[in-house]
């Protein structure tokens, strides 16, 4: 359905009905032109802005978007001189003994 009265929605947005009832209500409860801490909403008359359906709506528009990956990319790798300072963590502290060996027992005829 073609809607022009509404923008593209962003690709963050993970519920997109939400997203969008929640920027219906944005829109329609803004600031008045002439008295700026009052809603311009005649729902809302006298209510101070925001007016609880645009705090509501600021949390759906929250609630309907994810977080911003952090950083994309590579992950650092330490340099060779820092990881040569964790080069003996793993080894034992004494030597290990050699495996035993099975010799070989004659066969009983």
């Amino acid at each position: 359905m073609n809607q022009p009265h509404r923008r593209p929605v962003p690709p963050t947005v993970t519920d997109v009905l939400l997203w969008l009832l929640a920027t219906d209500v944005a829109s329609a409860h803004l600031p008045h032109a002439h008295h700026p801490g009052r809603c311009a909403n005649l729902r809302c008359a006298g209510q101070p802005y925001p007016c609880s359906p645009a705090r509501d709506a600021h949390r759906a528009y929250q609630a309907a978007t994810r977080p911003r990956p952090f950083a994309r990319g590579r992950a650092q790798v330490a340099t060779p001189a820092a990881a040569a300072r964790y080069a003996d963590w793993f080894r034992p502290a004494r030597p290990l003994a050699p495996p035993h060996r099975l010799l070989p027992t004659p066969s009983a005829a």
